[in-house]
């Protein structure tokens, strides 16, 4: 019965090793981005003094709106000037001002936006952590970023790299600068939370939530 019992057990975690090792297959940084449809950028097609000439255009627009805001008919004539320069190049530059908008908006949104489809799913994540909240030497709450001291020695990434991890049990941080691995269900949930560092404070958007089932420290072979 007990040789039985084990061939039983045997099999069972025969069968099991496959799907676990599929479970925690990595996830990478690129993958927390949206899968959004790209916006064709017209811009890159101009010459630097377009660019430019584009950007002195774009200013007057933007001062335009400022209450109190009276351009003198100087500046209102070397608008029109350049406008009409840029048109005789054959470029639009109404319809690139709508595109523009178009642009600033998907920009905005793969910085933002949190990628549905990896959502509600146990995921293995590599990165480095910028602890939140502290007991004793370990830290039980954290943003997990691609590079080594974001969020502290420099500024953060975007709202949807980086993950607010939540881990009780606590990891000791050896250093800003050690990776890890996190495995755990990964969510979507706007958050802020504050930064300590050595001359203040900062506040900090993330998108993503992770309940931490394990953490430890990063091995290369650990990828496979």
């Amino acid at each position: 019965m007990k040789v039985l019992q084990r061939m039983v057990l045997g099999c069972t975690l025969l069968f099991a090793i496959p799907v676990t090792a599929e479970e925690l297959k990595p996830t990478y940084w690129q993958d927390l981005v949206p899968q959004l449809t790209t916006v064709e950028d017209p811009f890159s097609a101009l010459d630097n003094n377009q660019l430019y000439d584009l950007g002195t255009i774009a200013r007057f627009r933007d001062a335009q709106k400022i209450k109190g805001f009276t351009p003198s008919k100087q500046s209102i004539a070397e608008i029109e000037a350049l406008q009409g320069g840029l048109e005789r190049a054959g470029i639009d530059v109404t319809a690139l001002f709508l595109q523009r908008e178009l642009i600033t908006e998907q920009r905005q949104k793969m910085a933002t936006l949190p990628n549905q489809k990896i959502l509600n799913k146990t995921h293995r994540l590599a990165g480095f952590i910028t602890p939140i909240e502290m007991q004793g030497n370990k830290v039980t709450q954290f943003f997990l970023v691609p590079t080594a001291g974001a969020c502290i020695h420099t500024p953060p990434p975007q709202p949807n790299q980086i993950v607010l991890v939540d881990y009780p049990q606590g990891i000791e941080l050896v250093s800003l600068q050690t990776p890890v691995w996190v495995e755990g269900g990964l969510y979507n949930q706007n958050v802020t939370a504050d930064v300590n560092y050595s001359d203040g404070a900062s506040k900090v958007d993330a998108v993503y939530q992770m309940s931490a089932e394990n953490v430890e420290n990063y091995q290369a072979n650990s990828m496979e």
